[in-house]
């Protein structure tokens, strides 16, 4: 993974890019009434996850109405990565879309064309994005390079049969875990997906939270930080109250854990499993006893943000086509349809206010990312900067280091990374 970031940000300084040639169409293969792209094929690049099995639902209607066929790639999370900043770096033609997590924006928006022309051509109705989520998800210095189409603050679920009000402060939340833990009957306090590529962000939505920053605004580095000593001590201290084999547990094994009944709070992101299964009775032993929370407010409730955005690299072989798909999937329509068959969160304004959002168990992600809900550094380093959060702290919760070994390899990693790759000129650290 480390290798391909590399490769891109060096690409990023060398490469020589197409130039955008919107607002031409490109010859359809067989154009019927009405329907000008007919007998074209997009290809497009998804997550492994509830967003791809929409797109591929969505497949028969879309080619119903446009004449495009629709074909849906996707990979899991971290080969989507290389997959990706492969095919992006290397001129890769296949793809006509594809869908970068926001975090890898700027190492990607190089490689992107610029959708600021397509959406003044079709008056596309810009304004309903929430601006504080596109500014994190799919602008980079300046640009345009995709349209997020989720918008998911990192929440936690729980057990609403066991817990009245859940805790506001670490300290009431660890006081619920000295009164629900019973390891002797196999139930556990907290659920935690312990892997180092899921416990980092965690351990980031708490380090933030409690006020801590990695860097000011100016990239000034701030990590070596009594908060970034604390949220290291709170993020250790959950595993005092889960399964013993939660160190080696993702996603799936520690969703499974609460929807199981084994656990009264998960630490997750809860629209991925736990919401679209909590109250099927096939797949769920905690039917009408969980909801969703906000994480303990600590000083500032700031959480981590994941979004997704979709956009069309430069090599893309069919341009105006691929934009039909973005405005197909991302319009209101097909947000809410999103929201209630597959529980993703809308990007879009008027989607919120759907009574089908705001009277669902999944609204209370509204509350959290009103408190605030950031990504990690957007710089095309920032994958690897992530990678020395993500080292640092698994190796403090698993015992392998102390207190100031993580911290100084942070301090010293983070550093190196600003230095070898400095971000770009006038670029503001908007972060943490």
């Amino acid at each position: 993974m480390k290798k391909i970031g590399l490769l891109t940000l060096v690409l990023l300084t060398s490469a020589v890019f197409g130039v955008f040639a919107g607002g031409q169409k490109e010859a359809p293969a067989a154009a019927e009434e009405g329907k000008p792209y007919a007998g074209q094929k997009v290809t497009v690049l998804y997550f492994s996850a509830t967003y791809a099995d929409a797109a591929k639902e969505y497949a028969s209607e879309f080619k119903d109405k446009t004449g495009i066929e629709l074909e849906v790639v996707d990979f899991p999370y971290i080969t989507l990565y290389e997959k990706m900043g492969l095919a992006l770096s290397t001129g890769d033609s296949t793809y006509d879309v594809v869908t970068p997590a926001c975090q890898w924006d700027g190492e990607f928006e190089p490689y992107m064309v610029d959708l600021k022309p397509y959406i003044e051509r079709d008056n596309w109705d810009s304004g309903d994005i929430l601006p504080g989520l596109w500014e994190q998800s799919g602008k980079w210095a300046g640009k345009i390079m995709g349209i997020p189409f989720s918008n998911t603050p990192q929440t936690l679920a729980y057990r609403t049969d066991l817990i009245d009000t859940f805790p506001q402060t670490w300290d009431e939340f660890f006081a619920i875990c000295d009164s629900l833990h019973d390891p002797v009957n196999k139930f556990y306090a907290v659920a935690i997906p312990g892997v180092k590529e899921q416990l980092s962000g965690l351990w980031m939505m708490v380090q933030w939270s409690l006020g801590g920053r990695w860097a000011d605004e100016n990239w000034n580095l701030t990590i070596d930080s009594p908060e970034t000593r604390e949220a290291l001590t709170i993020v250790k201290k959950w595993f005092d109250y889960a399964d013993p084999a939660a160190p080696s547990w993702g996603l799936p094994e520690s969703d499974a854990a609460f929807l199981q009944g084994n656990a009264a709070i998960a630490f997750s992101w809860p629209t991925l499993t736990i919401a679209p299964n909590g109250d099927d009775p096939e797949k769920s032993k905690v039917v009408g006893k969980w909801a969703i929370a906000p994480i303990p407010f600590a000083k500032n409730g700031v959480t981590v943000l994941s979004s997704w955005d979709m956009g069309i690299p430069k090599a893309a072989k069919n341009k105006d086509a691929a934009w039909e798909w973005i405005k197909f999937y991302t319009s209101k329509e097909k947000q809410l349809q999103n929201f209630v068959d597959y529980s993703i969160l809308p990007s879009r304004i008027s989607v919120w206010n759907k009574p089908e959002v705001k009277n669902s168990k999944l609204y209370p992600h509204k509350e959290a990312s009103e408190r605030g809900a950031i990504i990690w550094w957007r710089i095309p380093a920032g994958t690897m900067a992530e990678a020395v959060i993500r080292d640092s702290v698994a190796n403090f919760v698993t015992g392998q280091w102390n207190m100031d070994k993580a911290v100084s390899f942070m301090a010293d990693g983070l550093g190196k990374i600003l230095s070898d790759y400095p971000p770009p000129q006038g670029v503001k650290n908007t972060g943490r």
